[in-house]
């Protein structure tokens, strides 16, 4: 079954007995059409495409049907094998039918919006093990972060323990008993996407700046098929974080090697998510390489830093498609700045179409941080399959005004945010014409992080708002577009 790689949280649930899920007594053919029809739309929904084979249809049969076969058994003879039928060309769907759009054009086995999830880096940096590691997948499904979207749980740098005589790479066994694949494995269990890491380069990161000794000679360079067959295939992790301290060190060319691990992760599972970390923007390569790169240096829990970032980023609108992002970092909700810090921080990274990869310790979350994590309607933002990147319309000061088109160019529906980098409360005001609505026309306005719809049909032509001290308030207006928009270009 793992073999494969048709991982699918749902069946597996079923399948080890995690989840119980009663049947009746007596089912009739509609009963188990109903079903099967379900068990279709959660393989559509979460099995990896893949090209079809025989062994692997096989597995998705005999999975499915060993998910209801207390209410099989229940049938009659010919409804017995209708019900067999009908399962088994929902498996052959789920498992051939999303290589192609209807168009016949190409459809990328990976998502393209931004990744949710966590990383262990900015709370834990190398001091990471096991316990921590299930930890947190535990806390991201008790949070009810995984409701809103969150699936990856990302290990980074720390888990090495080097290389045997043949160069082959293994984990702390110290830090990490159980190993790297049962951990994988424990992860997909929770119905979430295992993310790891390593350098392009000889040594990682963790090496230079944490002085881990487990952390030469580990990385990449010149074994990149091996590693990355281990840890992709025969550990079976979803993400990998490829960082550049070593190849810097060592002056590699980095869209030649970054280009070349690209090559190979493509080859190896192409529903892999892949992620350059180069602390800038690489250059126009990377757009065909990865799915997100990273564009600044690491984050630090201030405001300063969250809003250098938000600078760095927002020239780089052009580059931000779907499936492909500007990656501005880890999250630092929940570090120790205001609440109002921590809303500006996550406005803007949805904002700004960036991976929502929370870096605190879900386990030990406030009410506050979970709630600011898991806002629906700030997440929409982010989620949008637009995937367009808010831009900086105006910037008097301290007092700035961005908005992103929802759904398409001139569809009419605008995020706004009225962003106050000041230490004290300032007014903000803006016109509905700087977004390209036509406010005769009517229009609806609704506070998102207050949850409340302020208008339904309102013809005011601007309005102003309190903004708190380094806070935001973020809009979402739905009306009719004028004939000049500002998202064209």
């Amino acid at each position: 079954f793992e073999e494969t790689q048709c991982f699918c949280p749902a069946f597996t649930s079923l399948w080890d007995g995690s989840v119980l899920v009663p049947f009746p007594t007596t089912v009739s053919y509609c009963d188990i059409v109903t079903v099967c029809l379900l068990l279709g739309m959660l393989a559509n929904k979460f099995f990896r495409p893949f090209t079809v084979t025989a062994s692997v249809v096989a597995t998705h049969f005999y999975c499915a049907l060993s998910s209801i076969h207390g209410t099989i058994k229940t049938m009659t003879k010919r409804s017995r094998k209708w019900a067999v039928i009908t399962v088994l060309m929902l498996c052959l769907s789920a498992a051939g039918g999303a290589d192609t759009a209807a168009n016949g054009a190409e459809v990328s086995p990976r998502p393209q919006t931004p990744i949710m999830g966590w990383s262990s880096w900015n709370h834990f940096h190398i001091n990471i093990n096991e316990a921590i590691i299930r930890g947190q997948a535990d806390s991201m499904v008790a949070s009810g972060m995984v409701k809103v979207g969150y699936r990856y749980i990302n290990i980074d740098d720390g888990y090495f323990g080097g290389r045997d005589t043949n160069g082959n790479l293994y984990c702390n066994l110290e830090k990490f008993p159980s190993g790297m694949k049962a951990l994988a494995h424990y992860i997909h269990a929770k119905g979430l996407k295992p993310g790891i890491y390593s350098d392009a380069g000889t040594d990682t990161c963790g090496s230079e700046w944490d002085k881990d000794s487990h952390g030469f000679g580990v990385g990449l360079y010149q074994h990149e098929e091996q590693d990355l067959t281990l840890m992709l295939k025969d550990w079976g992790y979803d993400f990998i974080k490829v960082d550049w301290c070593g190849g810097l060190r060592q002056k590699l060319s980095e869209e030649k090697q970054y280009t070349l691990i690209g090559g190979i992760v493509r080859k190896l599972r192409a529903d892999v998510v892949y992620n350059v970390c180069r602390w800038q923007y690489p250059g126009d390569w990377v757009k065909t390489t990865a799915d997100s790169w990273r564009i600044s240096g690491d984050i630090s829990a201030t405001f300063e830093s969250v809003m250098h970032i938000v600078d760095q980023c927002e020239p780089l609108w052009p580059h931000c498609t779907p499936g492909h992002f500007n990656d501005m970092d880890m999250l630092q909700v929940g570090r120790g700045m205001t609440e109002d810090e921590d809303k500006s921080h996550f406005t803007m990274w949805c904002m700004m179409t960036s991976p929502l990869l929370a870096g605190n310790d879900l386990r030990e979350m406030k009410p506050a941080t979970i709630a600011i994590l898991t806002q629906p309607e700030i997440i929409a933002l982010n989620q949008d399959p637009l995937g367009h990147q808010a831009r900086r319309l105006r910037d008097d000061g301290d007092s700035e005004l961005w908005a992103k088109p929802l759904g398409t160019i001139e569809g009419g529906e605008v995020a706004v945010t009225l962003l106050n980098r000041a230490k004290k409360e300032v007014n903000i005001s803006f016109n509905l014409s700087e977004f390209g609505i036509d406010a005769a026309k009517g229009y609806a306005l609704r506070d998102l992080w207050q949850g409340k719809t302020l208008a339904t049909t309102a013809t005011a032509t601007s309005h102003s708002f309190k903004v708190p001290a380094h806070g935001v308030v973020v809009l979402r207006i739905t009306g009719i577009p004028t004939a000049k928009t500002p998202f064209k270009s």
